[in-house]
């Protein structure tokens, strides 16, 4: 048995930095739990791992949805942690709370590559990666489509019917596929450093949190050539800049659908229509536009509209394709005829 005392809000930070390798189902044991060891806190899924420092000095895992939800509602700022053979025991003031605890850790953290040579990363790597990620499938009958493209002079990703590139100097040598789910957690996390493994991606922070990614660089081979679709050339016109006030409204209804919230846009002979619909209702606004072709419409994610109108509300639009050029960054979006806002 060993008695610590630690920083509560300290050890909940520390905590929630590894939140990302954390499973909601088990999809091996212990992937739903914090292991400790070696004055680590660590978590993996197989397809996301992380590692941080921790204050805490203990070998053996911990569920984590009850230690998270005790120490987010405990008043204190200092607090006492103990364990036994088969518990995780914290202690404030006149409370304290018992949580299973499995001192032998079976958790396979050992097959994770373990980076070697650090790398930094481009000052816009991650808003390279947040502006691509918007645009990735979540059919995974297609896997291809769900992941980020990641090369060495740019960033990628579509879903079939959205393209996204972000042109920046990566330091990977070899391109490959990350699951966007993985990659997408870098934004938040204030990544400055990069190294590659034979089989996953690692990311690292300034307070040494280090978020692995499963890498796929066979698959990155059959990944589509979205040059062809991205080179064309059409009538100039400027997104209203307002748009963005009127989808932070369409959004409130479209949130709904956390796996496929987007918005429709429609453009019509001199103006754009948005509409955001959810289970609970919908919204709609209508926008002036220098537009005198026909009736088309698309689908988008809201942020990833709202970026783009800030950075770069000029595009050009043909029959079937819209077209945002901020210069680094290259969005294209197919357009249909008939889905229409009333």
């Amino acid at each position: 048995m060993s008695n610590q005392s630690v920083d509560r809000e300290t050890f909940l930070q520390q905590l929630e930095s590894v939140q990302a390798g954390l499973s909601t189902r088990e999809v091996m044991e212990q992937s739903s739990c914090f292991v400790f060891k070696n004055g680590t806190v660590q978590t993996y899924n197989d397809e996301i791992a992380c590692k941080q420092n921790c204050t805490l000095d203990l070998h053996g895992a911990v569920q984590a949805e009850p230690l998270l939800g005790i120490l987010r509602k405990l008043p204190e700022n200092s607090i006492q942690v103990t364990n036994t053979d088969e518990e995780f025991i914290i202690e404030g003031k006149k409370r304290k709370a018992g949580i299973r605890m499995e001192h032998e850790i079976l958790l396979p953290v050992e097959r994770i590559d373990q980076p070697v040579e650090w790398k930094d990363l481009p000052d816009d790597f991650t808003e390279a990666v947040q502006i691509v990620c918007q645009c990735a499938g979540a059919d995974e009958s297609q896997f291809r489509l769900t992941c980020v493209h990641i090369t060495p002079t740019h960033v990628e990703a579509s879903d079939n019917f959205q393209v996204s590139r972000y042109t920046v100097a990566t330091p990977i040598e070899e391109s490959t596929l990350v699951r966007r789910d993985s990659i997408k957690h870098i934004i938040e996390l204030g990544m400055t450093q990069f190294c590659e493994t034979e089989s996953w991606i690692h990311f690292k922070n300034p307070n040494s949190l280090i978020l692995s990614c499963r890498r796929y660089a066979d698959e990155a081979n059959d990944f589509p050539d979205l040059s062809p679709i991205i080179d064309f050339n059409g009538e100039p016109t400027t997104l209203p800049t307002s748009l963005a006030e009127a989808v932070e409204k369409a959004e409130i209804f479209s949130s709904e659908s956390t796996d496929d919230n987007q918005v429709l846009i429609q453009l019509r002979a001199g103006k754009l229509r948005i509409r955001g619909e959810g289970n609970f209702g919908w919204f709609t606004e209508t926008k002036p536009l220098k537009y005198k072709g026909k009736d088309l419409s698309f689908r988008i994610s809201p942020k990833l509209l709202v970026d783009l109108v800030n950075r770069h509300n000029e595009c050009e639009i043909t029959e079937d394709r819209l077209k945002v050029d901020g210069g680094n960054f290259v969005y294209v979006t197919s357009l249909s005829i008939g889905e229409t806002i009333e």
